[in-house]
């Protein structure tokens, strides 16, 4: 026997998903025109009487407010809504991260897209991204990242393996690892794993190049949070290292990358009218890579040790060309 179905109790929610669906501040509805839409939607019919004590309903028991502007209704804003802009905002930094990949990047914006009103859907009607080819083929992502959240949650190990790209542009097998999972950060575009062995030495590893992880048991292993702090205080593009202090002179055009890269807990002055002074707590392998890749701009002070590096890999570098 087929089970009635009673489609009256769906008044409120009929109501409800109309008001979301099609109104906003700058497109309120009439009652009649309410009436109209749910009736092609859901092939109900409802009284305009059901509609008022139903607004009266979402406002006395969920606190959704239902605004009247000469006689048409729009359901106003909520703090937990995502307005067209914060939706926008969103769409992008999916479609420009690289540790996701094509086909999520797509699943992703759809499901963000239909948060909004049928209005300002309109507004992504001809949304493209202008990207290089640069996204993650790891389809294993969205998984690596529950996985290692559940372990880190539940105290336990993980076994994974780790891939790097060959010259065919494929991810590779290098390495399988066991070790205890202590935090998940996002550091210049890309997600990272930081786990340690049972030395307490702690390692970064590339979310996007994890497969096949699955949780091993063992004695939890306890990372102080300085130790963990100065690990990644003193990361650079994720190169880990021992902090010492450095001071270079940086060209002023510069400075907003200086921010952007090492933070605003670094000390800056003027050196002249177009340079600035820069000091700061950082690992030598990673400032010493930032500092080749603007070497033009950047005169590294001290300390000696990675000033003679810089010149060493430069001289290296001038023999390839010569």
């Amino acid at each position: 026997m087929k089970e009635k179905i009673y489609i009256a109790n769906g008044n409120i929610l009929y109501i409800y998903n109309m008001m979301k669906k099609y109104t906003d501040v700058d497109h309120p509805l009439k009652i009649s025109e309410i009436i109209q839409l749910i009736k092609k939607e859901y092939e109900v019919d409802i009284s305009s009487k059901t509609i008022r004590r139903n607004f009266k309903v979402l406002e006395n028991k969920f606190g959704i407010t239902i605004e009247n502007v000469n006689n048409k209704y729009y359901m106003d804003y909520q703090d937990n809504d995502f307005d067209s802009s914060e939706i926008r905002a969103l769409v992008d930094m999916v479609n420009y991260s690289r540790f996701l990949d094509e086909t999520f990047s797509k699943q992703l914006t759809h499901k963000l897209i239909c948060l909004l009103n049928e209005h300002d859907k309109k507004e992504f009607a001809y949304y493209d991204k202008y990207m290089k080819n640069v996204k993650t083929i790891n389809k294993e992502i969205f998984y690596t990242i529950k996985t290692i959240s559940e372990a880190i949650l539940n105290k336990k190990y993980i076994q994974f393996d780790y891939y790097k790209y060959n010259l065919k542009k494929e991810l590779e097998f290098r390495k399988k690892y066991l070790l205890f999972p202590i935090s998940i950060l996002c550091d210049i575009g890309q997600y990272y794993l930081i786990a340690t062995n049972e030395d307490k030495n702690l390692l970064y590893f590339r979310l996007d190049r994890i497969k096949k992880v699955n949780f091993k048991d063992g004695k939890p292993i306890s990372i102080a949070k300085k130790q963990l702090d100065d690990y990644i205080e003193s990361s650079v593009g994720m190169f880990g290292g021992k902090l010492e202090t450095i001071q270079a002179i940086v060209n002023n055009n510069l400075l907003d990358c200086v921010i952007d890269t090492f933070g605003r807990d670094i000390d800056i002055s003027r050196n002249n009218s177009e340079t600035f002074l820069l000091k700061t707590r950082i690992n030598l392998e990673g400032f010493k890579n930032w500092t080749l890749r603007h070497i033009e701009n950047v005169q590294v002070l001290s300390p000696k040790k990675l000033k003679d590096d810089i010149i060493q890999t430069l001289e290296k570098s001038l023999k390839k060309y010569n």
